[in-house]
């Protein structure tokens, strides 16, 4: 369904396997995501074991978003959005993901050049820490997290690619509109870096 809308060849290389490739904006555009499932799922189950640590097990994802750029990038470095939990701002008894959260890079100049309002104002809103690599020929996300897939009907996907930024939007729109939402920041990026 997404890779129709976007335009991407989709090749599923497993039940929690995915490879989408193509050009989104003129640019090429690829994504890969790598689940591992719990491995003691189906003891949980057979046998009736139901310890907290049982039930609290997590799916360990990988996944890799890459936007070309056309012409080699002049700077290289990293861009990171992350809350800082020593921060006055930050308060875990209060869900607000800009409490706290500062965006940076390494090297400082690499912001100056890259970052707009608007994809400042887009790594300020993330609820996930953040850092995106910018190479040579591309701009990428590379994330390794955890979730619990049973943790309930908020529950959509593991991959850090499919957490949305904004309102949710009903079903079935909640399950693609992340994965646009993150894709148009990386385009956003390329382009800042072609200038």
């Amino acid at each position: 369904m997404l890779g129709d809308r976007l335009g991407l060849t989709i090749d599923v290389r497993g039940d929690r396997s995915i490879r989408a490739d193509g050009s989104v904006r003129g640019r090429r555009i690829v994504v890969e995501i790598d689940g591992t499932r719990d491995r003691g799922g189906f003891a949980r189950n057979f046998f009736g074991i139901n310890t907290i640590s049982s039930r609290n097990r997590r799916e360990k994802w990988h996944t890799m978003a890459a936007v070309g750029i056309t012409g080699e990038s002049a700077m290289t470095g990293e861009i990171h959005s992350a809350v800082d939990v020593r921060d006055p701002a930050w308060n875990p008894r209060e869900y607000n993901p800009r409490n706290g959260r500062k965006v940076w890079s390494e090297p400082t100049q690499l912001a100056q050049r890259l970052l707009t309002a608007e994809t400042h104002e887009s790594l300020m809103s993330i609820s996930d820490d953040v850092q995106i690599r910018v190479e040579p020929n591309a701009i990428r996300i590379v994330d390794d997290s955890t979730a619990i897939p049973d943790s309930g009907p908020n529950y959509v996907a593991g991959s850090l690619i499919h957490h949305f930024t904004g309102p949710i939007p009903p079903w079935p729109e909640r399950a693609l509109i992340g994965p646009t939402w993150w894709i148009d920041l990386l385009c956003d990026l390329a382009d800042s870096a072609e200038r």
